[in-house]
């Protein structure tokens, strides 16, 4: 065999579709490679943390002109694409007011209240863009496995460090 090619063993495989997956929804990617418990810790905490922000500021908080740099952040996560067309057709369709009114169905956040969910929104993006770098390098044939041993009353002790729990006391 040639020096510069590789055996399949040795090439990393790269899960793009799984990433992809994650982006549209956190942690599925996760959940495509076998990872349930993994994933839904991720799908759990990333959406909590972007609907939290959604549900401060609202729609407005996705605002690509007013925040260009937070969203950024914001647009690793899927649903904030969604969401900002969502805003557009919005503010394109009302009388074209700045302020709220009940002609206009725009309503933008003010204040403390816009930070706060921006802060959210893009938090949640930016560990987004972390659990989906992870599904894309991860093995799942090679990553560190639970062990589950008995402890001494014959009952099942997992360790997720390495080590077979319940060992010798």
């Amino acid at each position: 065999m040639p020096k510069n090619e590789k055996s399949e063993a040795e090439s990393p495989q790269w899960h793009i579709t799984s990433a992809i997956a994650g982006w549209l929804l956190p942690g599925l990617g996760h959940i495509l490679l076998g990872e349930k418990k993994r994933g839904l810790i991720l799908m759990v905490t990333i959406s909590g943390l972007w609907l939290s922000g959604f549900l401060i500021g609202g729609i407005g908080t996705f605002d690509q002109k007013s925040h260009p740099a937070w969203f950024m952040g914001q647009s690793l996560n899927g649903a904030t694409i969604a969401a900002w067309k969502v805003q557009e057709s919005l503010k394109s369709s009302g009388s074209g007011a700045i302020d709220p009114g009940p002609q206009n169905k725009y309503q933008p956040p003010y204040g403390h209240v816009e930070a706060q969910a921006v802060l959210y929104t893009a938090l949640a993006g930016l560990l987004n863009l972390l659990a989906m770098i992870d599904v894309v390098y991860r093995d799942p044939k090679t990553h560190r496995k639970e062990l589950v041993a008995k402890d001494g009353e014959g009952n099942d002790v997992e360790s997720g460090n390495g080590e077979v729990a319940g060992g010798e006391a």
